[in-house]
């Protein structure tokens, strides 16, 4: 019978004075990293250690736990002159956002990156806003 596998949501590695090479897992990064510091006492001093980056961890974290990507749109007014909103976009362009994330499944309110191609000069500094 095949044994189900765990991946814990943290992954270290550390390499140690004794020659030996572990791998520390922790349900968070603290946790792990305690249980590297502790196996000191029996393989002596750390020589290095990092996150694990393999097929199923990414910086330390399972990949599983890890958020997708914010949603980046690009707003080209290359052309455009009509009215603009209090933020500096086309009137009525941010709840077209809104909507076509909620269409694709997502959460209309979840963060967004926003980059504006071409843009009108803005007369206000955006510390003043």
């Amino acid at each position: 019978m095949d044994e189900a596998e765990f991946f814990a949501p943290w992954r270290l590695v550390a390499a140690f004075a004794d020659g030996s090479r572990l791998l520390f897992d922790g349900l968070t990064e603290e946790q792990a990293r305690e249980a590297m510091e502790a196996a000191q006492e029996q393989h002596g001093d750390i020589g290095y250690w990092n996150r694990v980056t393999d097929q199923n961890y990414e910086d330390g974290r399972y990949y599983k736990t890890i958020p997708e990507p914010p949603c980046v749109n690009v707003v080209d007014f290359t052309g455009y002159d009509g009215p603009l909103d209090e933020n500096g976009f086309p009137v009525g362009l941010m709840d077209e956002i809104a909507q076509n994330a909620k269409e694709e499944g997502r959460d209309p309110n979840e963060p967004q990156i926003i980059f504006k191609r071409n843009a009108p000069p803005d007369d206000q500094p955006p510390h003043e806003k």
